[in-house]
């Protein structure tokens, strides 16, 4: 039997017999079958493709039930016997003939496939997609395969939400064996350093006492209505009776709803009633009843004088008698002191204690008085993995300040415990009325902040420094930044030193 037709030992592959690629025949010493000599560094039992070629699509054979091809070449079955001849066709046209008759090319068994339809179309945008990818590529590595970013404007927004104890500059007067009030101001006035708030009365203190001057009093009213009537030409007497009369007329007339300050008019009626008491007493220096009855007023008065106090304003401020036991430890005194543990005890309603109001058991809180300084608010947020900055403004809202927004600072922070605690201080006293009767709360913290955008590789840590790089033409500059958000794609940087980093920017990528 001769040797496969369509071989050439020669020129078939490069390197002819001594190349190595191309299968050898020798004669059986039995049957005369050709058999396949295995060749040095090739596994038996498959053809080598030649360089460049592909080998032979797998197909499987019946009686071997094994894929032809499968580890590059055909395998004999155990006789030696070639393979079938259809198997070796030299051509795979339709006369089935080709360059060398009498050898085929294998079947692979699969149909022929039929030309696609458009296939220069989907080669055509296969070609821009590429060319859209190169360029890409090529405008990141503009300087000999570095790559670089630029600089961006962006506006960083953040929101933190928490729990609330707010704090302010506050000052409670207290007084022992209390068993009266009274009250000079009202609630929520506005007083100045010396101005009188309140007379207290202490224990064994009687009430008859207030009964027998009330009846002195009296005594003196009905007596001046007496001389009023007798002085009927007196047009000094006459023009301060209608001061009194005009004033009860407007108290009157606003108590009906007209509009105007009551209190007001008030305190204007009463000025009055003075002058004109003050005119009679004078007018009348030498009337025995008179002057005895005021000698009794004023001998009462004394007697009563021995248990009363007077307290005046000692600093300007706000009063208020409302207190609800937080004052005399938290203040803007002692607001840093508390730790986050403490403050959650706080806000749930369990004032800190206080040694020292413990030894005054009959201690009773005359008035607070509220400065219009700066005040705080002790904030357990909600987001526990924020790292607040300490000097760092944002936009605060409290809950019950309906759409009011505030300007709060931090001043420092405390993690422990699982709780973190911000400690803000507020500057803004024109809402300090309206946190007069607030001490828990929920609040918001918002920051809107203007910076600059570069890709998170931008950030380059230099002596443990952030920082970004900055190509010039003298070589590159280094210069620091402070990161406030990175989200792995996107680094939000507010420059050191301001002016020198702005938008369109080159920075380098790491």
């Amino acid at each position: 039997m001769q040797p496969p037709q369509g071989y050439d030992s020669q020129n078939a592959y490069p390197g002819g017999q001594d190349g190595g690629n191309m299968p050898q025949w020798t004669p059986p010493q039995e049957d005369g079958q050709w058999v396949q000599r295995p060749v040095p560094g090739q596994a038996q039992g498959g053809f080598s493709a030649p360089p460049g070629q592909v080998p032979p699509p797998a197909q499987i054979m019946p009686e071997l039930n094994q894929p032809y091809g499968y580890d590059g070449g055909w395998i004999p079955p155990e006789n030696g016997a070639p393979p079938p001849e259809d198997t070796f066709s030299a051509s795979a046209s339709a006369g089935g003939q080709g360059p060398n008759p009498g050898y085929q090319a294998p079947k692979t068994g699969l149909p022929r496939t039929q030309p696609r339809q458009g296939k220069g179309v989907y080669i055509l945008l296969t070609v821009i997609v590429l060319a859209f990818a190169a360029y890409a590529i090529a405008s990141m590595l503009p300087k000999g395969g570095v790559s670089y970013g630029y600089v961006r404007y962006g506006a960083l927004s953040s929101r933190f939400t928490g729990d609330a104890v707010v704090v302010r500059s506050e000052t409670v007067v207290s007084q022992e064996s209390v068993s009266q009030i009274d009250y000079v101001v009202e609630e929520g006035d506005e007083v100045t350093r010396g101005n009188m708030v309140a007379t207290i009365y202490t224990a064994g203190f009687n009430a008859k006492e207030w009964v027998t001057l009330n009846n002195y009093r009296k005594q003196i009213r009905e007596y001046h209505k007496v001389l009023i009537t007798g002085a009927v030409t007196d047009q000094n007497l006459l023009s301060r009776i209608n001061e009194v009369q005009t004033r009860a007329m407007e108290v009157q007339r606003l108590v009906h709803g007209a509009r105007g300050s009551i209190s007001a008019q008030e305190k204007l009626l009463k000025d009055a009633m003075q002058s004109q008491q003050i005119y009679i007493k004078q007018k009348n220096p030498d009337d025995q009843k008179l002057s005895r009855l005021y000698d009794d007023e004023h001998n009462q008065e004394q007697r009563i004088s021995t248990w009363t106090k007077q307290f005046a304003a000692a600093t300007d401020g706000i009063v208020s008698f409302y207190t609800d036991g937080y004052e005399k430890k938290l203040n803007m005194t002692t607001f840093a002191d508390f730790s986050p543990a403490q403050v959650r005890d706080m806000y749930n309603g369990n004032p800190p204690a206080d040694e020292a109001a413990a030894g005054m058991r009959n201690a009773t809180d005359i008035y607070r008085m509220v400065r219009k300084e700066q005040w705080a608010v002790l904030m357990l947020c909600n987001e526990k993995d924020w790292i607040p900055t300490e000097g760092s403004t944002y936009h605060l809202v409290i809950e019950s300040f309906d759409n009011d927004v505030l300007t709060a600072t931090v001043y420092n922070s405390t993690r422990s415990g699982g709780e973190l605690l911000v400690r803000l201080l507020v500057d803004n006293t024109e809402f300090l009325e309206k946190a007069m009767y607030l001490r828990s709360c929920k609040v918001w913290l918002g920051e809107d902040v203007s910076t600059l955008m570069v890709p998170s590789r931008a950030i380059y840590v230099q002596d443990g420094s952030k920082g970004v790089v900055i190509p010039t033409e003298g070589g590159e500059y280094w210069m620091g930044v402070k990161v406030i958000s990175d989200d792995g794609n996107t680094a939000y940087v507010v420059p050191d030193n301001a002016g020198v980093l702005h938008e369109g920017m080159e920075v380098r990528l790491f």
